[in-house]
C-alpha cells in the first residue's frame, strides 16, 4: 500500500515551508480584512497552495483564531504587569494603589487605538455602523411602544 505524500518531490523542504508560511500569512490577512467589512459575505478564497497544504482535521487552531488568542494573552499579560506594578508602587508610596484604574483605562484606549490603526480605520467605521443600527432599532422600538394614558 503506497500512501500519498504531501512533501515536495525534489526534497527542497525549506522552499516548501516558506511557500506554506507565505500562503497562510496571506490567507489570514485576507480573513482579517473580510471580518471587518460590514454586511458583505465574501466567497471563500482559496490560496494558491491549497492543493499542496491540506491540514488534517486534528491539526492546530486556524491562524486567525490562534492569532486572536495570542493577542488576548498579550493584553492579559500587560494588565497583570500593570496591576503588579501599581501594587508594588503602593507599598513604597502609600495611597497610590488606586492608580491601577486610570492606568487600565489609558491602556484600554491605547489598545483600541492600535487596533483601529492596524485595520486602517475599518474598526472605527464598523463601530459607527453598529452604533447607528442600534440607534435605529431603539428608535423603532420606542415608536412601537403603546403610550401610557391615565
Amino acid at each position: 500500500m503506497n500512501l500519498p505524500s504531501n512533501t515536495p518531490p525534489d526534497g527542497d523542504f525549506v522552499a516548501y515551508v516558506e511557500r506554506l508560511t507565505h500562503a497562510n500569512a496571506h490567507a489570514s490577512a485576507e480573513a482579517r480584512e473580510d471580518r471587518l467589512k460590514p454586511g458583505e459575505k465574501a466567497a471563500p478564497r482559496t490560496s494558491p497552495t491549497a492543493s499542496i497544504a491540506k491540514p488534517s482535521a486534528q491539526s492546530a487552531k486556524p491562524a486567525p483564531v490562534a492569532a486572536t488568542v495570542a493577542a488576548f494573552a498579550t493584553h492579559v499579560k500587560w494588565v497583570v504587569i500593570l496591576w503588579i506594578a501599581t501594587q508594588v508602587l503602593s507599598e513604597v508610596v502609600p495611597g497610590t494603589g488606586f492608580l491601577f484604574l486610570p492606568a487600565l483605562l489609558v491602556y484600554g484606549a491605547w489598545a483600541v487605538w492600535q487596533a483601529n490603526r492596524r485595520s486602517s480605520g475599518a474598526l472605527l467605521q464598523r463601530l459607527r455602523e453598529l452604533a447607528r443600527q442600534a440607534a435605529e432599532e431603539a428608535e423603532k422600538a420606542q415608536k412601537n411602544q403603546p403610550s401610557k394614558k391615565k
